[in-house]
């Protein structure tokens, strides 16, 4: 969690001004206590107001024109799954580029700031994520959606501000449930951000994570046809203890209403459910060479003999080549201590209950009553 005192940077501070005051009309406003919050968060959007405008004059054509790889490489998963360390792993791969941490937070002038404004938000951001021990840097890759939410209202990353919406937001976004005229502008954007981070990344293809995209497989597959699919699943007791604990962490810090907390474990539920059936249906279109499915306990016990197998059933060249760099990105991760979750009787009845179906169809079990304690992420 942030530590007492300390105010993090707003997730979408960057945002144009309209899409925050889009989200507080569409949103059911802002709760007087976090009005202080909300000012904060709009001088900083009005202050970087000619930042935005340069980067439009200045490179809008640019990244318009600018061509993606047909065949992107997606790290699929429900969050909390280990997407961001297989993400990490690929994109050590030198030929694959990625959104960086600088672009998901700085989107809308991203090309016209990198430097500068890197070493600015890095003296503000901690050295590792407030909901776990994971590094934190500028030019790490980051999630896609992070930089969609900073140049539209159309992500559920939103969701952390106005979290009395949640089950909302699960429902439009765990199934994209857009107008048309929504998801063309939503498109526009995703595209936009995908253009970005190529130019930046000086044409190489992408390797893209973001929870939020288990929910639009279909979606994915119709803009990039031959996009590559890599889907990671985890014990899903150990994912849902993973869940409360991210939005414990996030939720204190960057809400702007008043909110339930089994209303929001609720939404947590409901969303995996939704997106991960969501998946497993349209998984059945995705030709046979295009997706390839890991256990997040596999990719821990054997890392690179998991890569060399996701190389190889995705046809993806390189492996060689990328392998050294892989291996060497692995020995900084030694020290690295993850969480440890007490996993009780009543989170296994909750689980079975309601995410039995993910159980059996990866051949998770319960853990036994003496094990729970060691639950770890």
């Amino acid at each position: 969690m942030p530590s007492p005192g300390k105010t993090p940077p707003h997730l979408a501070a960057t945002a144009p001004l309209g899409v925050w005051l889009r989200l507080i009309r569409e949103n059911g406003g802002v709760a007087r206590p976090y009005w202080g919050k909300l000012a904060r968060v709009l001088m900083t959007s009005v202050a970087l107001s000619p930042l935005r405008t340069f980067e439009r004059l200045w490179f809008d054509r640019r990244v318009s024109r600018t061509k993606l790889h047909p065949s992107p490489v997606y790290v699929h998963g429900f969050a909390r799954t280990g997407t961001t360390h297989l993400h990490n792993l690929l994109a050590h791969d030198p030929r694959l580029g990625f959104p960086t941490t600088l672009q998901a937070f700085a989107s809308p002038m991203f090309l016209t700031t990198r430097g500068w404004l890197e070493r600015l938000i890095a003296r503000k951001l901690p050295r590792t994520r407030p909901m776990d021990n994971v590094a934190v840097s500028m030019s790490l890759p980051q999630e896609e959606e992070l930089a969609l939410a900073c140049t539209s209202h159309l992500s559920p990353v939103h969701q952390v501000s106005f979290p009395n919406r949640m089950k909302e937001f699960a429902e439009r976004f765990g199934s994209m449930r857009l107008t048309p005229q929504e998801l063309a502008e939503w498109e526009r954007a995703y595209l936009r951000v995908l253009r970005q981070a190529t130019l930046a990344a000086e044409g190489r293809r992408l390797v893209l994570k973001s929870p939020a995209n288990l929910g639009r497989t279909a979606l994915l597959r119709r803009l990039f046809p031959e996009a590559k699919f890599v889907f990671i699943m985890r014990n899903p007791y150990v994912t849902y203890m993973s869940n409360l604990r991210l939005y414990q962490s996030l939720l204190p810090a960057y809400r702007m209403t008043d909110y339930e907390w089994e209303s929001v474990a609720a939404a947590i539920r409901s969303n995996f459910t939704v997106m991960t059936r969501r998946y497993m249906r349209d998984r059945e279109s995705i030709p046979k060479g295009n997706l390839v499915e890991v256990r997040f306990e596999d990719i821990e016990r054997d890392p690179l003999a998991e890569l060399e197998r996701i190389y190889r059933e995705l046809e993806l060249p390189g492996w060689e080549r990328a392998r050294g760099p892989v291996a060497a990105y692995l020995t900084t991760l030694s020290g690295y201590r993850k969480n440890r979750y007490r996993i009780d009787p009543a989170v296994v009845d909750i689980v079975d209950r309601e995410w039995g179906f993910a159980v059996k169809e990866w051949g998770y079990a319960p853990p036994e009553a003496d094990d729970r304690p060691a639950g770890t992420e």
